[in-house]
């Protein structure tokens, strides 16, 4: 892998086969991380996720919620959210979610952050790009910024021009299942 950080992101919901799913992306060395973003599970669901998962690769997951499984687990870290905007005491890196171009001035503390949506979301219906790219390149230079919404592999070399220092992918990692294979929501 190059120095641009990819990142991907599991869906809400869950999916088949997703412990194997996150396996492969990680051992193929498709991201460097993993982010487990699980709004509407359990402490126990979310555990039984990485259960699922090599211990060898837990140290490249990092939380979106349930922060104390870090006790448990020698994850990589937490990403701080509109549910979540503390961290914990044992998170070796923290990242956190922008959504306007005022927030990335107070974002340097942080290991790296995502600013959305940069494109229109490939995941969610109706979450439309919403920056002047001109206006976000200068507000990125020099920053730790994850472009995030809409993003693919094509889209990486525009975004480093623009200066990004990486990507965060949902949809290009996990595509919609047709409606027949959807998995059922917990």
């Amino acid at each position: 892998m190059n120095d641009f950080i990819v990142i991907a992101i599991t869906p809400p919901v869950p999916y088949p086969d997703e412990a194997g799913r996150i396996e492969n992306i990680l051992s193929s060395d498709l991201a460097h991380f993993v982010h487990i973003r699980k709004p509407n599970y359990s402490e126990d669901d979310v555990e039984s996720l990485i259960k699922e998962i090599k211990p060898e690769f837990h140290h490249r997951l990092k939380l979106h919620d349930h922060f104390e499984l870090l006790d448990k687990y020698d994850l990589g870290g937490v990403h701080l959210n509109s549910r979540n905007r503390s961290t914990h005491p044992k998170s070796k890196s923290v990242s956190i979610s922008l959504h306007s171009l005022e927030e990335i001035e107070d974002a340097e503390s942080y290991d790296y952050f995502f600013i959305s949506p940069v494109f229109d979301s490939i995941s969610k219906e109706g979450y439309m790009a919403r920056f002047d790219h001109a206006k976000l390149s200068k507000a990125v230079k020099g920053k730790k910024a994850i472009a995030l919404g809409g993003v693919t592999p094509e889209k990486f070399d525009y975004l480093k021009s623009l200066g990004f220092k990486g990507a965060a992918l949902l949809g290009h990692f996990f595509p919609s299942l047709p409606a027949h294979l959807k998995p059922k929501k917990h």
